[in-house]
């Protein structure tokens, strides 16, 4: 056997391989894509969101499956609706209903997402979250897709957008259709929530991000956005709009798959190896 025909009795090898990672990826509970809070609200302050009672959410929440999601998992196609699935404004708790700025208890990290008609599915989360934005000038956020925090270590992002804001939060965490047992070798999620402030602030003005700053901080800068102070993140200020939520989970190959995997591959390897060993002899 030559080398260029030691090469080529590889290719099974590398077959067999890949199809090995596809099972290992395919043997993953949760996959696919979560839309949340189609008709939820929230109430932001400086440090706390604030989920409030969705009168929509079937089974109660505070938050609801919102149509395009298509999220698979044991017993569920992935298809919304289907035998299994998730069903359109299926209850979503988030949180024990606040997302604070302080560490969260490992009971309310290990259910940040739990759902109402699915006991068993259950989301994590990594603290922290975000993050927010380096920049707390929102002065300098006056052009579309411009971004800005309200004060530094927020996790909040605040982006100008035709005179108004987006407000975002992003997370990543484990999902796991085992409930919290099963989040140690659950799937992964990166994702996160966002609000679009069009109506006028509390003050009046129109809500964008040097304005939302300003309202929230009391320290003025002239020229700059005002600076919180600890009494502002006391104060009772706070924005209610609604809110939306989109996560995507992808499958983590399991360890125990990709070890067996690789010492298969290996014998392979070696068994093509000493045959073409004998045949150079």
């Amino acid at each position: 056997m030559t080398f260029r025909s030691w090469r080529f009795s590889l290719a099974p090898v590398a077959v067999f391989a890949g199809s090995l990672f596809l099972v290992s990826n395919a043997s993953a509970t949760v996959t696919g894509t979560l839309l949340t809070g189609s008709s939820g609200t929230v109430t932001a302050s400086l440090n706390s969101l604030f989920f409030n009672i969705d009168p929509a959410a079937v089974g109660g929440g505070n938050s609801d499956v919102a149509n395009g999601t298509s999220l698979a998992f044991a017993g569920c196609s992935g298809i919304l609706g289907s035998v299994g699935c998730l069903s359109s404004l299926e209850g979503i708790t988030v949180n024990n209903a606040d997302l604070t700025l302080t560490v969260p208890t490992v009971g309310n990290a290990n259910t940040f997402l739990t759902f109402a008609a699915h006991p068993n599915l259950d989301f994590s989360i990594n603290w922290p979250p975000g993050p927010g934005s380096a920049n707390t000038d929102c002065s300098t956020a006056t052009s579309n897709g411009q971004s800005c925090s309200v004060f530094a270590g927020s996790p909040i992002l605040l982006t100008f957008n035709n005179g108004v804001t987006t407000v975002s939060i992003s997370m990543t965490g484990r999902a796991s259709d085992a409930g919290v047992a099963g989040l140690a070798a659950g799937s992964v999620y990166i994702g996160g929530f966002s609000e679009f402030f069009t109506t006028t602030l509390p003050n009046g003005l129109a809500p964008t991000p040097l304005n939302i700053q300003n309202y929230f901080c009391s320290q003025v800068n002239v020229g700059h956005g005002n600076t919180c102070v600890a009494a502002d993140f006391t104060s009772g200020r706070f924005i209610t709009s609604s809110q939306s939520g989109t996560f995507f989970v992808t499958a983590v190959p399991e360890p125990s798959t990709l070890v067996l995997g690789s010492l298969g591959v290996l014998m392979l390897a070696l068994g093509s190896l000493r045959k073409f060993r004998r045949s150079r002899a």
